[in-house]
C-alpha cells in the first residue's frame, strides 16, 4: 500500500500541468509537481470512489451473490469461488490510491484555502471509500492510512471501529458542506440532492451495515427522498468514459461475464417463484439481460441497464427507502410498509408494469424477506446487495455458485500481503466471516 500511496499523489500532482509558454521555467524538471488545487483533486477522488464501487469489485460481487456468471477464462475460477490475493490489487488500488488519498490531498488543501464546504465534499467521499473497504475486507488500515511518512506500516484498525470512523467523519462533513447541492461534482456525479442529504443517506448504509438499525431509520429519514435525489455516475460515448460495466463487457471481456442460470436471472424470469408475484418483472427482465444463445447475459444495448452512457448509482433513492424499509421492520416502527410500497409504486412507473403492494403486515418476517428480495433485484450491479447477503446470513437463501457457502469478504491483496508488516498474522480465507457479521 505505501508505494501505491506515493504514486497517487505524484499522479494527481499531474492535473496542474499547462502549457503557458514554450520556453517559460525551461529549466525546472517537468516531473517534480508540488501543488495542485484542491477543486482539481476532488474530481479524482470522486473517479476513484466510482471505480470502487461500479467496477471490478462490484463484477466479483456480483458473482459471488449469484447476480452474474463468470463464463469465461479466469471469470470462470471467480464463478467457481477459486480467486488470489492478487486479484484483490485492483480494489486496494481503487480506493487507498485513486479515491481516500486523494479524498484526504483534497481536505488538506481546502482546509488550508479555507474552503470549508470542499472540506466537507472530500469527507463524504473518504468516508463512503472506507466504508465500502471495512465491510468487503472487515479490518483495514484506517487512522494511520496515507501517512507514510510517519506509519509506513500501517496499522489494521477493527472493523467496528471502521465504521464508528466513518460516521465521524459523515457528521463533521454535514457540518461542513452546509445546504451546498453537488458542487464539485463536475462532469463525473450527477443528482439534485444536496451533499447533506447525501451523507445522511451514506450513513443510513453504514448504520445498517453495523446493524445498527435505530440509527439507520433515522438517517435514512433525513437522506435521499425522491427518485431525481440519486447519486448517480455520468458516462459518455468518449473512449475510457463509458459505463464501466460496458467497458468490461463490451470493449475489453467479451464474454468474460454473463449471467446464464444465475439467481437473479431465475428470479425475474420466473424460473424460481419471488416472494411477492410481480408480472413488472418482466419488462425489467428485459432492461436487465439480454439473450445469449442458450443463456444470458447483462444488456449493454443502447437500451439496456449497462448501456454504454448509462448511469450507475453511487446511492441512490431505492437503497435509502428499502433502508428504511428494513430499519423500521426491525425496529417496530409502522413505516415499513408504506416506505416498501413507495419503492414499489415507483418500479411500475419506471418499468410501465406491475409491481402489487405488499399484503404482509407491520413487522413481520415475511415483511423482511419481501424488502431484503426487492433489493436484491434493484439494486443490480452494486455492492450493496453482497453486503445484505452477508449481514443477514443469506435470510434469502440465495444460492452459493458451488458448494453451500457465499463468499464472506475480498481477500486481503497480495500488494499489502508483500508491503504492510502490519497485516493480521492470519490471513482469513474468502469463507471468513467480517467481525461484524459473526
Amino acid at each position: 500500500m505505501k508505494k501505491l500511496i506515493i504514486y497517487s499523489i505524484f499522479s494527481v500532482l499531474l492535473l496542474n500541468v499547462s502549457c503557458e509558454s514554450y520556453t517559460e521555467d525551461l529549466n525546472n524538471d517537468p516531473n517534480n509537481f508540488s501543488s495542485a488545487p484542491p477543486e482539481l483533486i476532488i474530481g479524482q477522488a470522486q473517479l476513484g470512489w466510482m471505480q470502487l464501487v461500479t467496477s471490478n469489485s462490484a463484477r466479483y460481487a456480483g458473482i459471488f451473490m449469484n447476480h452474474f456468471t463468470g463464463e469465461d477464462r479466469q471469470y470462470l475460477t471467480v464463478n467457481s469461488y477459486s480467486t488470489t490475493a492478487a486479484d484483490y490489487d485492483d480494489t486496494w488500488d481503487d480506493a487507498y490510491v485513486d479515491g481516500i488519498a486523494q479524498a484526504q490531498l483534497t481536505k488538506k488543501l481546502a482546509a488550508e484555502s479555507g474552503n470549508t464546504q470542499l472540506v466537507g465534499i472530500a469527507q463524504i467521499v473518504e468516508a463512503a471509500l472506507f466504508g465500502e473497504m471495512a465491510a468487503l475486507f472487515g479490518d483495514i488500515p484506517f487512522s494511520q492510512a496515507n501517512d507514510v511518512a510517519n506509519f509506513p506500516n500501517p496499522a489494521y484498525d477493527a472493523q467496528a471501529s471502521v465504521l464508528t470512523g466513518v460516521q465521524t467523519l459523515l457528521d463533521n462533513a454535514i457540518s461542513n458542506v452546509g445546504s451546498a447541492t453537488l458542487t464539485y461534482a463536475g462532469n463525473r456525479l450527477s443528482g439534485s440532492a444536496t451533499w447533506a442529504e447525501v451523507a445522511y443517506s451514506l450513513k443510513a448504509r453504514y448504520y445498517l451495515l453495523a446493524k445498527d438499525y435505530p440509527n439507520a431509520l433515522t438517517n435514512a429519514r433525513l437522506g435521499i427522498d425522491t427518485p431525481a435525489k440519486s447519486l448517480v455516475s455520468l458516462h459518455t460515448t468518449s473512449t475510457n468514459t463509458e459505463n464501466l460495466y460496458y467497458q468490461f463487457i463490451v470493449d475489453e471481456r467479451d464474454g468474460y461475464l454473463g449471467a446464464t442460470n444465475s439467481h437473479l436471472v431465475n428470479l425475474l424470469n420466473g424460473t424460481t417463484p419471488r416472494l411477492i408475484n410481480t408480472p413488472g418483472d418482466a419488462d425489467r427482465f428485459t432492461f436487465y439481460f439480454s439473450p445469449n444463445g442458450a443463456g444470458f447475459v447483462p444488456n449493454t444495448s443502447s437500451t439496456g441497464v449497462f448501456a454504454e452512457t448509462a448511469s450507475m448509482n453511487i446511492i441512490s433513492y431505492e437503497e435509502v427507502k428499502l433502508i428504511e424499509a428494513e430499519a423500521a421492520n426491525r425496529t417496530g416502527d409502522p413505516g415499513d410498509v408504506a416506505a416498501f410500497d413507495e419503492v414499489r409504486a415507483h418500479l411500475a412507473t419506471t418499468f410501465g408494469g406491475s409491481f402489487p403492494a405488499t399484503a404482509s403486515a407491520s413487522g413481520s418476517a415475511a415483511l423482511l424477506a419481501e424488502i431484503l428480495e426487492e433489493k436484491y433485484i434493484t439494486l443490480i450491479g452494486e455492492l450493496q446487495p453482497f453486503h445484505d447477503v452477508r449481514r443477514t446470513n443469506n435470510l434469502l437463501n440465495v444460492p452459493p455458485k458451488t458448494g453451500t457457502e457465499i463468499p464472506q469478504r475480498f481477500l486481503y491483496p497480495q500488494v499489502e500481503v508483500d508491503t504492510n508488516s502490519s497485516i493480521p498474522g492470519t490471513l482469513p480465507s474468502l469463507f471468513t466471516k467480517t467481525p461484524i457479521n459473526q
